[in-house]
């Protein structure tokens, strides 16, 4: 609040171009969105809490073939929140400390102005003198990189609990496909009950997702459209200004945007791939040489694998790699307007 509020009231007070209040709006309807997603996580907090015991539960009593998945799974979730961590420091690197310094000093009507990573309205507050230029210099950059941790540590929680889901289907999946592979009565029925206990585990592992996750995707989704069209926007205005820093800048910005919005369709994409293999795992199975009574018990199985286990945007845009493009295009076509309009 201390970066964000004298930011808001400097756009909304001070700041007459409208190209400039636009440029300027960007870090804080970020900040005020990250603030948003993580007050969601710590209302969660109890509810994320069981879903980290399940995945323990789930570590502890799996097999070795069972442990190697999630082993992959959490490879995947641990490689992509890296990615996330250093492009989401670096553009706030660049944006808070390099930029500020590479435009330099500002002189206007004799006067020599310091510029601040987020220019701000502090009142009767002057802050160009010293040392209350490098306190809120300090304050905002530090405040920044709190925003940039809570982005980081949300993205990584939730694609944590959602690759942990990949490997629940994957899991489900091999089970299906050994179904089959004994004729004996009694290891099929223990077979059966394995893959229907594990379904509903599945499925309880889900509704609890579903409690936090569809929330925080849509907010994910509605920022990400908008900041990278606005980001868009400012690499065409310093374009125009020939400020390479500038650019770059921004490049790195859009780049953590892009990976940031990657990283969730992705993901969501995977759902989608392993609800498929499992389909396909039980439409092909040859139920056939299984006794009759066992084949019966496998039509309810079969009915709910027509319905995909999925991460949803608010329980209104499935994502996946498809809705990643619609994303781009989307924010390249506001990004359009909002050039028009200036």
């Amino acid at each position: 609040m201390i970066v964000v509020i004298p930011g808001l009231l400097y756009v909304f007070l001070k700041e007459k171009n409208p190209k400039k209040k636009i440029k300027l709006l960007m870090p804080h309807l970020n900040s005020i969105v990250q603030m948003i997603k993580y007050t969601i996580l710590l209302r969660q907090m109890k509810q994320i809490g069981k879903l980290l015991d399940e995945i323990r539960k789930d570590w502890s009593i799996a097999t070795e073939e069972n442990r190697q998945i999630f082993s992959t799974t959490a490879s995947i979730e641990h490689k992509l929140t890296t990615i996330i961590a250093v492009t989401v420091y670096s553009g706030g690197f660049f944006y808070r400390m390099i930029l500020p310094f590479s435009k330099g000093k500002i002189v206007s009507n004799n006067m020599t102005i310091r510029l601040l990573p987020c220019p701000g309205y502090f009142g009767s507050l002057d802050e160009q003198v010293s040392p209350n230029y490098e306190i809120i210099f300090i304050l905002q950059v530090f405040g920044g990189f709190v925003i940039y941790t809570v982005v980081c540590s949300t993205k990584s929680i939730c694609l944590m609990l959602c690759m942990h889901m990949c490997g629940l289907l994957k899991i489900l999946t091999n089970k299906v496909m050994e179904l089959t592979n004994d004729n004996d009565e009694q290891i099929v029925q223990e077979k059966i009950v394995y893959i229907v206990e594990n379904q509903i585990r599945i499925k309880e592992f889900l509704n609890q997702l579903d409690q936090f996750i569809p929330a925080i995707y849509l907010i994910e989704v509605f920022i990400q459209v908008l900041i990278m069209c606005i980001i868009g926007y400012c690499i065409i205005m310093e374009w125009e200004e020939s400020n390479g820093m500038g650019i770059l800048t921004y490049v790195i910005v859009q780049l953590t945007c892009l990976i940031g919005t990657f990283s969730v369709c992705y993901v969501g994409q995977l759902l989608l791939d392993e609800s498929e293999n499992i389909r396909q795992a039980y439409i092909t199975l040859k139920w056939y040489q299984l006794p009759i009574r066992k084949s019966r018990s496998l039509i309810l199985l079969i009915i709910i694998s027509n319905y995909p286990i999925k991460v949803t945007a608010g329980k209104i845009i499935d994502l996946s790699l498809v809705t990643f493009i619609n994303i781009i295009k989307t924010a390249v076509s506001y990004m359009n307007i909002l050039q028009q309009i200036t």
